[in-house]
């Protein structure tokens, strides 16, 4: 039997990169044939992410397939474009995640924090605010956070304070700590280079123009504006989203049973806490010793299997990992491509000169606002940096933005601008469908969160970014 296969979803993606062939004969003296022939074809497998006929990975493959045919890419180029380091650490972070899940260790740190500072609701949501926070160090898939390990525990914890949507008593507890999860969720994501996949990718389509950002220099841009986001979401969503239970005594005798029937600390918990620290300690410091963020997380994931803490099925098991591996390499090498054939810097100098005269800070604070809105129009994180991150970084470098202002600003934009919609990822669609937040306070509260996160990371990250030094 076929596999069904949405031909109409190829329509726009064909029509793009169509046009942009046929104007061949029009296009700009100063690009050459080859570079706008290969930004026709990147124009039209950037579609197909969006309209998506085939899974990503498969448009991916096709667009560079059809570049290969063409000859504006040659075999061997594509092939070493598998060997992408930012990809791999995707992946390899993904792999290690999985080891957080498995050994049950992200279940047992939650369960200690609902115990130690879950007596009352607001101090609750701190304490599971702290823990999404430690898991977006190791674990940069925020579904995996979400699904894997937070809501379970919350949704638990709700139905033991009676909090349960089948019943009508959502709003006891329930809503505020799932909707206070999902943006904190956000706000962790930032913070850490390893709390999204998105940020890797940007990282990786930074690196294409000539942008390299180590896992220090993006903590240290994102620590005020991530750690002030994780004060204030619990404490403004108490607010104008307040539970109706204040006190949670019943939390502690809770947390402790959890912790009864899971035990002792296993051994597999054991050698991922040391696994875990080592990766932050290399993350942090590793850059000294010669080590980058990418050899860390092969380290980590090796120790892992060496250990028995993960195994090689599990491995094979994580196809998402296998997935953006794939596409995320085919995507980096399309934009290195149009880098080295000087599309970019054709484009930024062309735009630089039409926004010639305008103050940077003000063509980034648009940008990002731009950036931010447009993902009301985006399902998927990975699909609008993947579409747009490369021009908006390259209109941003030609109107005069600080290299690395520009790659780091737009980066954290790229998980903020999830408090958006029901649809804005995996976890928005997961958890505003489990009954604990309607849909109009979802719309609601997301608008006005999303308003707090451009002040914090906008203008307190312009702010604490040039007290860093980085501009």
């Amino acid at each position: 039997m076929l596999t069904k296969i949405k031909w109409k979803n190829w329509l726009l993606p064909l029509a793009l990169g169509l046009g942009i062939w046929l104007l061949t004969p029009l296009k700009p003296a100063a690009i050459s044939t080859s570079a706008w022939q290969m930004f026709a074809i990147f124009v039209a497998t950037i579609a197909s992410c969006v309209t998506k006929p085939m899974p990503m990975m498969a448009t991916t493959l096709t667009g560079a397939t059809v570049a290969i045919v063409l000859g504006l890419l040659k075999m061997d180029e594509v092939i070493v474009g598998f060997g992408n380091s930012t990809a791999w650490m995707v992946a390899m972070c993904m792999f290690m995640a999985a080891g957080f899940i498995k050994s049950g260790l992200g279940k047992r740190i939650a369960y200690l924090f609902v115990r130690a500072f879950g007596k009352k609701t607001l101090g609750l949501a701190y304490a599971l605010s702290v823990v999404e926070s430690i898991l977006a160090i190791g674990i940069p898939s925020n579904n995996a956070r979400v699904n894997g390990i937070m809501y379970p525990i919350i949704d638990n914890l709700s139905r033991e304070m009676g909090s349960d949507p089948k019943d009508g008593t959502e709003g006891k507890i329930g809503s505020y700590l799932v909707f206070n999860e999902y943006e904190v969720n956000n706000a962790t994501s930032g913070l850490f280079l390893t709390g999204l996949a998105g940020n890797m990718i940007a990282l990786g389509l930074a690196k294409t123009q000539g942008i390299t950002i180590s896992w220090m220099q993006w903590f240290m841009a994102a620590s005020l504006p991530g750690i002030l986001s994780i004060l204030i979401i619990p404490f403004v969503l108490y607010k104008i989203y307040p539970p109706e239970i204040k006190e949670t005594p019943n939390a502690k005798s809770w947390a402790d049973k959890k912790l009864a029937e899971i035990g002792k600390m296993t051994a597999a918990e054991k050698i991922m806490t040391g696994v875990f620290l080592l990766s932050i300690a290399l993350w942090l410091f590793g850059s000294k010793l010669g080590v980058d963020a990418t050899e860390t997380s092969f380290i980590a994931v090796v120790i892992l299997l060496l250990t028995g803490v993960i195994t090689t099925k599990d491995l094979l098991n994580e196809s998402f990992a296998w997935n953006i591996l794939t596409w995320l390499s085919i995507i980096m090498l399309m934009s290195k491509k149009l880098m080295t054939l000087g599309f970019f810097p054709w484009f930024s100098k062309a735009l630089g000169m039409a926004l010639k005269g305008m103050n940077w800070i003000w063509v980034l604070v648009i940008l990002f606002l731009v950036y931010f809105y447009l993902h009301y129009l985006f399902p998927s994180i990975a699909t609008q940096i993947s579409a747009l991150y490369a021009g908006f970084l390259s209109i941003a470098l030609g109107a005069g933005v600080p290299k690395l202002m520009a790659a780091l600003m737009l980066a954290f934009c790229g998980s903020i601008f999830l408090s958006t919609s029901t649809y804005s990822a995996g976890p928005a669609a997961m958890l505003s469908s489990t009954g604990y937040v309607s849909n109009k306070a979802w719309w609601r509260l997301s608008a006005i969160i999303g308003v707090i996160f451009n002040v914090i990371w906008l203008g307190g990250g312009l702010l604490w970014t040039k007290c860093l030094g980085y501009w």
